[in-house]
């Protein structure tokens, strides 16, 4: 089986603790709906998508697998609340496209729907980037959800 995404480095898709740790072996992780999902979408897309960008300078560290020593985790459960996002399960990943806002990139993956390999649920209310998880157990291609 492929453990690869086609287009993307691992470090793109995980937390810099999990890269540093296990480097290329991060792939291991990645459920498989993800993996096929994300695929799909580039490939379709043929855009730029932007996950983490830390390992070129930028920002985004988090976007992708989460692991317990990322901020937002770690942040929660030093105050002893519980944090199950499908980022700490790798099945999650928040990202933008270049030259495309929020909305047109919901549009667009709602227009292709019926081409995903794989049933989705998008966040509601992202500004700038999008969450889309494969934690979708319904007979719908998406789910919509508030966090």
């Amino acid at each position: 089986m492929e453990r690869t995404v086609e287009n993307f480095d691992i470090q793109e898709l995980v937390c810099p603790h999990v890269f540093e740790k296990f480097g290329e072996r991060g792939w291991d992780f990645m459920d498989e709906r993800l993996r096929l999902w994300l695929r799909w979408f580039r490939k379709a897309i043929n855009k730029p998508v932007t996950v983490n960008d830390y390992d070129e300078g930028g920002s985004f560290d988090e976007r992708g697998y989460r692991c317990i020593l990322c901020p937002l985790v770690k942040g929660k459960s030093e105050k002893n609340v519980l944090y199950a996002s499908a980022h700490t399960r790798f099945q999650a990943i928040d990202f933008s496209v270049q030259g495309m806002v929020t909305s047109e990139i919901i549009a667009w993956i709602e227009k292709n729907k019926r081409s995903m390999p794989v049933k989705i649920r998008i966040e509601l209310k992202t500004n700038g980037w999008v969450h889309v998880d494969v934690c979708n157990t319904s007979n719908q291609e998406i789910i919509y959800f508030n966090p």
